[in-house]
């Protein structure tokens, strides 16, 4: 994989039962505790997504998914040594975003039409981004995606991170340096974007997964 390539795959958690169950026994004793004190659905996306990430990084690293072992980062960021990864989930859907080098973060997110848009882009987001965003639900998620892509590149917390100035910027400046920030591809209703260190620009290869039977080469 090119250095300044980001593979980002699709997971679905509407899997067959079997696949679950296959996808359940590749995750650590850590991972299995969490996912018992869920409920159903919860339980469901969960094992698909981290299920999924093992898959996708093993097959990356050449080893079984089982055998991943991930290093959690202060604020709850999973690293892999070897590889760069972020994982995202949001109703019944996940990304799992790799990089061979520089520290990637992907953010998926549903496109709620329930908010206060202008209560909350107000609250939240600076001045000029709250007057772009006005009562539109998706220019408030979009910029809300990109934050949250740039805050999981940097391993950082979300809420210092929706100060961060993202509208009409391909670079984003954090207390440790820059990143680049893009959209991407997202199914409808759904908004996503991924943001890797550097002002460097970067390809974006995406995929949809399918099972562990169906993981495609890298």
């Amino acid at each position: 994989m090119s250095p300044d390539t980001v593979r980002v795959w699709l997971v679905d958690s509407a899997l067959p039962a079997p696949e679950l169950d296959r996808l359940a026994a590749t995750l650590d004793p850590g991972e299995r505790a969490k996912a018992a004190e869920m409920g159903a659905r919860q339980r469901r996306e969960y094992i698909a997504a981290h299920g999924a990430a093992r898959a996708i990084v093993g097959r990356a690293l050449g080893i079984e998914p089982a055998r991943v072992r991930w290093t959690i980062g202060r604020h709850g960021k999973p690293e892999v040594d070897g590889l760069r990864m972020s994982l995202t989930r949001s109703f019944g859907l996940a990304m799992v975003a790799c990089a061979d080098r520089r520290a990637v973060g992907v953010d998926l997110q549903w496109v709620d039409d329930g908010l206060d848009i202008p209560r909350a882009a107000t609250r939240f987001y600076p001045a000029d981004e709250a007057r772009h965003v006005g009562g539109s639900p998706a220019r408030f998620t979009g910029l809300l995606a990109r934050k949250e892509a740039c805050v999981k590149a940097a391993g950082g917390r979300l809420f210092p991170g929706l100060r961060l100035p993202v509208h009409d910027r391909t670079v984003v400046w954090q207390a440790d340096g820059p990143y680049r920030v893009r959209d991407i591809p997202a199914p409808r209703g759904y908004l996503a974007a991924v943001a890797l260190a550097g002002t460097e620009d970067f390809e974006v290869r995406e995929h949809r997964w399918c099972g562990l039977e169906e993981v495609a080469p890298w």
